[in-house]
């Protein structure tokens, strides 16, 4: 079931591109911020309070991934593990971005360029050469693969849609609630915890599906720096990823401004096929044991 959802999920997510509208968490921030409004003070801003605050949600994902699994002849606990995982993943598509940087980053419009760079970067000002830009959307690629879709992946497989949900909680209040506080390093914990092994996985793929060595050289690279928090994962991604791309990212003069970003988008999915196939073979050891 699990690998059938997986594959549904993102043949879904990659064709019905009308559905990425609906994807937004505003629902879950309000009642985020209405149990803070209430509920408030040193015994709820450390990591027990957070976990209490997001139990619920967890709590009603678990129910009802419980209650129709075998509703329909598992059809319809089918039909919830792929409206759950399409709904986690993103929020935005990251091929559409990237499709979109690239069909702008030729163009007069300062401004088009720089928001189409904005959705990439997280909003972050991009570089004004337009070298060093492509360079830094590259590994912007490489690392927002694993918050749009492999760390969501990754939970969905070990804990079917509760795992989703689990991981997509914790990273909406990390991107749009961090706060200098108690209950930001809270949060912040919480993410770092959850993205440390689904990271390194998506690591060990740029590698096998890229420039083994290189990769290998920037993962030792990256973790002699001795990365700690989601700001490390993220470093083992970019330096790993950018090892991986190899000659695809010494792109000569005359070619394209495009071509890091593009590379690193084709990296992306060598390292999804190679999830999948490994998901496959994993399922199908199962079913003969």
């Amino acid at each position: 079931m699990i690998l059938l959802s997986a594959l549904l999920g993102i043949a879904a997510d990659r064709l019905l591109t009308h559905l990425h509208e609906y994807r937004h968490y505003q629902q879950y921030l309000s009642y985020v911020d209405w149990v803070r409004e209430r509920f408030n003070g040193p015994a709820w801003d450390h990591i027990g309070g957070l976990v209490l605050m997001l139990l619920p949600v967890w709590l009603a994902t678990a129910l009802l991934q419980g209650l129709v699994s075998d509703w329909l002849f598992g059809l319809a606990g089918l039909l919830f593990n792929v409206a759950v995982l399409v709904y986690c993943m993103g929020p935005r598509d990251l091929s559409v971005d990237v499709d979109n940087w690239c069909e702008v980053s030729e163009s007069s419009d300062s401004d088009l360029r720089r928001r189409a760079a904005g959705r990439l970067l997280r909003g972050e000002e991009a570089p004004q050469d337009p070298e060093d830009c492509a360079q830094r959307l590259a590994e912007a690629v490489l690392v927002e693969a694993n918050e749009r879709l492999f760390a969501v992946l990754f939970w969905f497989i070990l804990l079917g849609p509760l795992g989703a949900v689990l991981y997509r909680s914790a990273a909406v209040l990390y991107r749009q609630r961090r706060e200098e506080n108690e209950f930001g390093n809270s949060v912040a914990w919480l993410h770092a915890v959850l993205v440390w092994l689904p990271a390194r996985l998506v690591a060990l793929g740029y590698a096998l599906s890229g420039h083994f060595d290189a990769a290998m050289e920037g993962w030792r690279a990256a973790h002699s720096e001795h990365p700690s928090g989601s700001e490390g994962s993220e470093r083992v991604l970019e330096i790993t990823g950018l090892g991986a791309l190899g000659s695809e990212a010494e792109e000569p003069a005359a070619a394209p401004l495009q071509a890091p970003v593009r590379a690193a988008m084709r990296l992306v999915w060598r390292n999804l096929t190679i999830w999948l196939v490994v998901l496959s073979l994993l399922t199908l050891a199962g079913w003969a044991g």
